[in-house]
């Protein structure tokens, strides 16, 4: 450790004066099998109104990429998903995809999730063991191949 502090990390909606920008982010090439573009999930976003698209931003760059739902219009309301957390390629590996999931959980909290589930492919091992370092329990493989975990969100 340096001793420096950390860069300011923030979520913020994602408008017109973003979305382009959002669009073009990526991950690393040999992890874009495993995460739906963020073009893909924009329009997602825009279909399901309990959907929350949120930009990652260090400081005041654009930095990353996330989705959530909940409450949704079915199910259990205390649940949130969340769908997509993706930071671009050049800001992996610094502890701000961590930091970015502290902050979506902290969110949902305050829009009442009790619960929060997400899915990942079983051999995407940096989602594995992000999820698990952050309190993230697997429940099994669902019908379509992914796994799921669920924890509380405080």
């Amino acid at each position: 450790m340096t001793g420096q502090p950390l860069p300011a990390l923030s979520l913020r909606g994602v408008d017109a004066a973003n979305i382009d920008a959002v669009r073009a982010l990526a991950p690393h090439a040999a992890q874009q099998r495993f995460i739906a573009s963020n073009a893909e999930s924009l329009v997602l976003a825009a279909e399901h109104p309990h959907m929350h698209a949120r930009a990652i931003y260090v400081e005041e760059v654009l930095a990353g990429f996330a989705l959530y739902a909940g409450p949704g219009p079915a199910g259990r309301q205390d649940t949130h998903v969340l769908y997509r957390l993706m930071l671009a390629a050049g800001w992996q590996g610094r502890g701000h995809g961590r930091r970015a999931l502290a902050l979506l959980l902290d969110e949902m909290r305050a829009r009442g999730a009790a619960r929060v589930a997400l899915y990942y492919a079983p051999d995407n091992l940096a989602a594995r063991q992000l999820y698990a370092s952050a309190g993230f329990a697997e429940t099994g493989i669902d019908a379509d191949g992914e796994m799921m975990a669920v924890r509380a969100p405080a």
